[in-house]
């Protein structure tokens, strides 16, 4: 992360330190001077809601205008990290135990199947092969990618 972008988390660290449910997943900023656009990618252990998001988006505002962070007119949006963005921490792992992921691997492989496990270390996949599940595990340090894969059954 930039350093405006790492003091900018710490204000979001900040704004939602009273509910120790939401954390912050990422923190984005895009564009030029004069155009820039602030995403702020906020998560929860029981997902995040849109007064959550407008919260933090006026709480924050109030900071980056106070702080003068920003000089000319920038564009500030706050969201959930939703699951069309990857996982990040372990704490997003956490919450999606019993769902199905895709993982990209370092190596350019991908492995796709059931969340059954997380640690600080690793997560463990179960994975359906030849009509036997096999329990696959990876460590974080060889993980590229990983989405959660959304079922319309």
């Amino acid at each position: 992360m930039k350093p405006v972008e790492e003091e900018i988390s710490q204000f979001v660290h900040e704004i939602i330190s009273d509910d120790p449910s939401l954390f912050v997943v990422g923190v984005i900023l895009k564009g030029n001077a004069g155009n820039q656009r602030l995403i702020v990618l906020l998560d929860g252990d029981h997902g995040v809601t849109i007064d959550q998001c407008s919260a933090v988006s006026r709480q924050l505002a109030q900071i980056l205008e106070e702080k003068e962070l920003f000089e000319d007119k920038y564009f500030l949006e706050v969201s959930s990290a939703g699951v069309d963005f990857p996982l990040q921490n372990v704490r997003q792992y956490t919450k999606n135990i019993g769902r199905s992921l895709k993982v990209e691997l370092n190596d350019a492989s991908t492995i796709s199947g059931l969340l059954k496990e997380v640690n600080s270390e690793m997560i463990m996949i179960e994975v359906q092969e030849k009509k036997e599940l096999r329990q696959h595990q990876i460590n974080f340090n060889e993980i590229s990618k990983s989405m959660v894969l959304v079922s319309f059954k």
